[in-house]
């Protein structure tokens, strides 16, 4: 009983008891905790309580040591992991996370060792099934009187919310009949074009392209008609197109493309093998499933005093043109 590093802790309701027994282990210098019933019952309704919040809930709790290998896992972590509280136990969090995820992570945690907290840190790890799944952490330093002694914090498991955002972004950027950009992300990604032809001293080839009697294909065949044939134009523009081009839907019946010249006969070979493309697309049709589309193209170089949205109108007066003149030969 009074080996070095023994306690004893007396649970006792009389305060006479605990006189007699503080005298005792004093006179036998025996180290020792006093706590009676009362508080050890508290004590031991706290513990189930946190206990089962811990082990209830969908939040991710968690503990390292300050080499920063997992401690302590709630049961949270299974179901978003796939990996089991034991198999992740021991080792860092990194060794779940890819390269760059884990490098942003690691600076994390090297702050938090320094005394500082880290709170709604994005970052990723990988289930065990090879899916990624994405994290918001709040993170704070362990203590042991004054020295920080591992880290401890909170995750939430932001998956869904995070593919809702993309889908939410995808949707916006694209049009929602042919899976093309809309115009807006069209300019957007058009810039981007521009600074790679004024660095590397190319031309911008831009295309308008339009089809032809768009209106009286719905008004005598009806909508889903004319909208089978935008989405077989869009499937034409993939064919014909790059996968490093622009293109997206400008209007109603309008598409626009925007592609960096290569070589002095770009202009031709792209029309060419539009021509081809859509030949190939009416080799089967009759009537008004054929499809016929108006063309007008612009060139924007970056070292004439000329913007790309002067290109843009001139490709789109062109195709307009080709349009009218269409119909008047008709």
């Amino acid at each position: 009983m009074g080996e070095k590093g023994c306690r004893i802790l007396l649970v006792e309701n009389s305060e006479k008891g605990h006189e007699v027994f503080e005298q005792f282990v004093k006179e036998k210098g025996i180290p020792y905790d006093f706590v009676n019933a009362g508080s050890l019952a508290e004590a031991k309704q706290a513990c189930t309580l946190y206990r089962d919040i811990v082990e209830a809930t969908h939040t991710l709790i968690w503990r390292t040591d300050a080499e920063g290998r997992i401690m302590f896992l709630n049961p949270a972590w299974e179901k978003s992991s796939g990996y089991s509280v034991s198999e992740m136990a021991g080792r860092p969090l990194s060794d779940f996370q890819s390269p760059e995820s884990a490098e942003h992570y690691s600076n994390a945690f090297r702050n938090c060792l320094i005394g500082e907290s880290v709170i709604g840190h994005e970052t990723t790890f990988l289930s065990k099934e090879g899916d990624e799944v994405y994290l918001a952490i709040n993170m704070i330093p362990l203590y042991n009187g004054k020295k920080i002694i591992g880290t401890q914090g909170t995750a939430h498991d932001v998956t869904e919310r995070r593919h809702a955002d993309e889908l939410l972004q995808y949707i916006s950027a694209k049009d929602e009949l042919t899976g093309l950009y809309n115009l807006h992300t069209f300019l957007s990604m058009t810039e981007q074009q521009i600074k790679t032809a004024e660095r590397e001293k190319k031309e911008i080839l831009i295309i308008y392209a339009g089809v032809d009697g768009m209106q009286l294909i719905n008004d005598v065949h009806g909508r889903e008609e004319g909208d089978q044939i935008l989405i077989d134009a869009a499937d034409i523009l993939r064919k014909t197109f790059r996968e490093a081009d622009v293109f997206a839907r400008s209007g109603a019946d309008e598409f626009v493309i925007s592609t960096l010249v290569s070589s002095k006969n770009t202009e031709e070979m792209i029309m060419s093998r539009f021509e081809e493309n859509i030949d190939a697309y009416n080799a089967d049709k009759t009537g008004f499933h054929r499809l016929s589309l108006s063309i007008g193209s612009a060139f924007y170089n970056p070292e004439r005093n000329t913007s790309i949205h002067d290109a843009l109108s001139m490709a789109d007066e062109k195709m307009h043109e080709c349009k009218h003149t269409k119909k008047v030969g008709a």
